[in-house]
């Protein structure tokens, strides 16, 4: 038996099961049972697209349901919101809150008394006055109860969808799915810092960097894009490191499906294949057929909820949107202040969720391209991910350069699964074994002659003093 593959195992499953432990009590505690961050965009469009599909989610509180009342305008709302309340009153409600910013409220009803709410309420309101939106309560935000976020693709919002509709309409379920892929990250970037190395110490101080990452932290615990395009870059790595071009055609499609930004990595995909394929069918085939599919299958939801046509006039017009500047704000961090943590993005106070970066990670990348014609030669893989980073961080230049200024730090989540692989092969090959091994070796006998010293004078002190 290999005790080192033993321990070595033993210490990446300790690490996956110590960060869903972590990250899901941290993120299950009371004072986060609400919106954190971007929550207050993502979870309302996924319960709207899941509403308008016919699929309704429920909230379940101390012994309650969930159940926000929609009117179809401000007037309709004063007309009947009287007659909602006194409804709910006759059921008992537990928690009232009214909106101010769209035309709704919000009632925990008793499990028991649920149904009869919803059917008083229906021969109390007139048909098209109201509709009902099950499950936990909305921000009040200006139109959100008809936010669908079309401005980003669809992949993200279909993850959150999926445990919604399996779990609850709950902060912990909307958040479990980016807990579970934080952990399968730290694997996946052990598996492709090994194949690229074949060591383990160079996959251990990988995962060390992935575990350790801030951003990680932070966006795993809220149900936002970027851990979940932070996922599939480190799958789309991890297709790269094994050379499988079909595999990183399908990571990189699934990477853009959830953020635009995820595929950022695609002239990696491109270049890799320009090398080799001297069929122009299979060239097209994993460049542009396959990641565009990949791309338009989680679409369907959305399409199927508005419309092709609406949908595809929506995403082209988001390429505008992206490119605009989208005003002042006080937490905006350009892409380059990534690199010195100058302005993390703040989720939420007490307890305190930043989405800070790692300056150890993010300039050891840039200090990385001294040596990278050195470790090319040693470990041709590390080139790779090492090009990811800089055409992630080269797309997001362009785009601050075109017009899209409002950046944050959070956006920096996708660096880290690249960054770390690098790190961890550069690492253990710039500071050799050999110079720890040689160093303990020194300090072990400067303290066997000091052991010696030392005895010797108390053996002295003892022949003086009988």
């Amino acid at each position: 038996m290999d005790w080192r593959r033993v321990v070595f195992i033993l210490i990446v499953a300790l690490t996956m099961a110590g960060t869903l432990w972590f990250a899901y009590h941290f993120a299950s505690q009371e004072s986060l049972n609400d919106y954190i961050g971007d929550e207050v965009w993502y979870v309302p469009a996924s319960r709207n697209v899941l509403h308008i599909l016919g699929v309704n989610v429920t909230y379940r509180h101390n012994g309650t349901y969930g159940i926000n009342v929609i009117f179809s305008n401000d007037s309709d709302k004063f007309k009947y919101l009287s007659t909602a309340d006194a409804v709910a009153a006759f059921s008992g409600v537990r928690l009232r809150i009214e909106y101010y910013n769209f035309p709704g409220v919000y009632y925990e009803i008793p499990e028991g008394k649920y149904e009869d709410f919803l059917r008083k309420l229906s021969t109390q309101l007139p048909e098209g006055s109201y509709y009902t939106v099950p499950g936990f309560r909305y921000p009040d935000k200006e139109n959100i109860q008809n936010y669908l976020n079309t401005e980003h693709p669809f992949l993200g919002k279909d993850i959150i969808m999926l445990s919604m509709a399996l779990l609850g309409d709950k902060p912990i379920y909307w958040r479990l799915p980016g807990i579970i892929e934080f952990a399968l990250i730290e694997l996946i970037v052990v598996l492709a810092t090994y194949r690229i190395s074949k060591s383990y110490l160079a996959s251990l101080i990988a995962l060390a960097f992935v575990v350790a990452d801030p951003t990680l932290q932070a966006t795993s615990i809220a149900a936002m894009l970027d851990i979940h395009v932070a996922f599939f870059v480190a799958l789309f790595v991890l297709a790269l490191a094994y050379e499988s071009d079909v595999g990183s055609a399908i990571a990189i499609g699934l990477a853009g499906a959830t953020k635009l930004s995820g595929a950022f990595g695609w002239p990696v995909l491109l270049f890799r294949v320009l090398r080799k394929e001297d069929s122009f069918l299979r060239f097209f085939s994993i460049v542009v057929i396959i990641p565009g599919l990949v791309f338009l299958i989680p679409e369907v939801t959305i399409i199927k909820a508005i419309g092709f046509v609406p949908w595809l006039e929506q995403f082209l017009g988001s390429f505008k949107w992206h490119l605009s500047y989208k005003g002042p704000n006080p937490n905006t961090s350009p892409f380059w202040q990534w690199f010195v943590n100058y302005r993390a993005f703040p989720f939420h106070f007490n307890p305190n969720v930043f989405a800070s970066t790692d300056p150890v990670l993010l300039l050891g990348m840039v200090i990385l391209i001294l040596a990278m014609p050195w470790l090319y030669r040693r470990k041709p893989g590390i080139l790779a991910p090492f090009m990811v980073f800089w055409s992630t961080i080269g797309f997001f230049a362009l785009q601050y350069a075109l017009g899209g200024k409002t950046q944050f730090s959070f956006y920096a989540t996708i660096l880290v699964p690249p960054a770390a692989v690098v790190m961890g092969t550069a690492l253990n090959e710039l500071l050799r074994w050999e110079a720890f091994r040689d160093s303990l070796g020194f300090y072990w006998e400067k303290l066997k002659k000091f052991r010696v010293i030392i005895s010797g004078r108390f053996s002295q002190k003892q022949e003086v003093n009988p």
